[in-house]
């Protein structure tokens, strides 16, 4: 269909408002990272407490925006590709036949609490079923599966958060570079084996006996 004049002036302002929105989001982020330089402001800064991130969402500050607590910091979550939405609904899919009947719970994106952080990793499998939390959100998880696209460093960030809370099993499931890597034996809030697996691999989990991966078959035409 043809443009018109008047649709072309107003798609260019459009464009322009974007941008400008854009480069007023990356100068406050740029002044905000200034402002952390100078040693004064550094002593007096002050994480958000878990306390104060959930009275946060209680009155409805991040409605327009999803968000997770890393660390004290509360960190805008991105928006997700076709391929990270893909991945994660098959997981889910695969993780929920694997542990039916098992009293387990399969969550996606769904908060953990773990000290001055509240991770939304993309799948989560926890004990217990989904009355017992009605209350209180998890404190710990069974299993962890981040897919990683554009988040890597966050999520590796967020793996030793999960292994603070002593999860048994993080995989990192990283489609674009064909590996999956995979965090075990969580120890003093770290994990003492780290290694990656190739996506023609089949990869077995040990916190969920039984269940396997392969990236390169879920990625097969």
């Amino acid at each position: 269909m043809k443009e018109t004049a008047q649709s072309g002036t107003a798609r260019a302002f459009w464009l322009r408002n974007k941008a400008l929105r854009r480069m007023g989001t990356e100068n406050r982020f740029g002044m905000m990272l200034e402002v952390l330089e100078i040693p004064e402001v550094r002593r007096r800064v002050e994480p958000v407490t878990i306390e104060r991130y959930h009275r946060m969402i209680e009155l409805g500050f991040f409605t327009d925006k999803p968000v997770e607590l890393i660390n004290g910091v509360i960190v805008e979550k991105i928006s997700k590709s076709a391929l990270h939405l893909y991945l994660v609904d098959l997981l889910f899919e695969l993780l929920q036949t694997h542990c039916a009947g098992e009293g387990l719970w399969v969550r996606k994106e769904d908060p953990i609490t773990i000290g001055d952080s509240e991770p939304e990793p993309d799948l989560s499998v926890v004990r217990g079923s989904r009355i017992q939390f009605r209350h209180a959100k998890p404190t710990t998880a069974q299993f962890v599966i981040e897919v990683a696209i554009h988040s890597l460093a966050l999520d590796r960030a967020k793996a030793r958060d999960f292994a603070k809370a002593g999860v048994p099993e993080v995989w990192i499931v990283q489609p674009e570079e064909g590996i999956t890597e995979v965090f075990r034996n969580p120890s003093a809030g770290t994990y003492s084996e780290v290694f990656e697996v190739p996506s023609d691999h089949i990869l077995p989990s040990t916190a969920l006996p039984g269940f396997r991966f392969q990236l390169s078959g879920a990625l097969a035409d």
